[in-house]
């Protein structure tokens, strides 16, 4: 099965237990706290430094950046993100190869 069948099988499973996602095409999956995402680690560390999630902007290429992309005020993805990702976000950027991340940021900060 694909990694996004997997996912689904295992967090039918064990979903109610810990938080499951995927970064990968090869059947690996995360398991964390549940409820624990990047998000939840992002907001916690933003709010320490007083940061609101509209001051943010967030890059991301699988599912596992899904919730942290959501959080975000403004959400990117490279051009080979995962169909999900590229579904989800507000700006898609050059691939990874094509340092996609990167020209956002000089464009932003340049």
């Amino acid at each position: 099965m694909n990694a996004d069948e997997l996912h689904a099988a295992v967090d039918e499973l064990v979903g109610h237990l810990v938080t499951t996602t995927h970064s990968s095409s090869r059947g690996l999956i995360e398991m964390s706290a549940q409820g624990v995402t990047k998000a939840t680690a992002l907001a916690a560390l933003a709010e320490q430094l007083e940061i609101k999630p509209s001051q943010t902007i967030a890059f991301g290429d699988m599912p596992n950046d899904l919730p942290m992309l959501s959080w975000a005020g403004t959400s990117y993805a490279v051009a080979n993100a995962h169909p999900r990702v590229l579904a989800a976000v507000d700006h898609v950027t050059a691939t990874n190869d094509h340092d996609g991340v990167a020209q956002v940021i000089e464009k932003l900060y340049a």
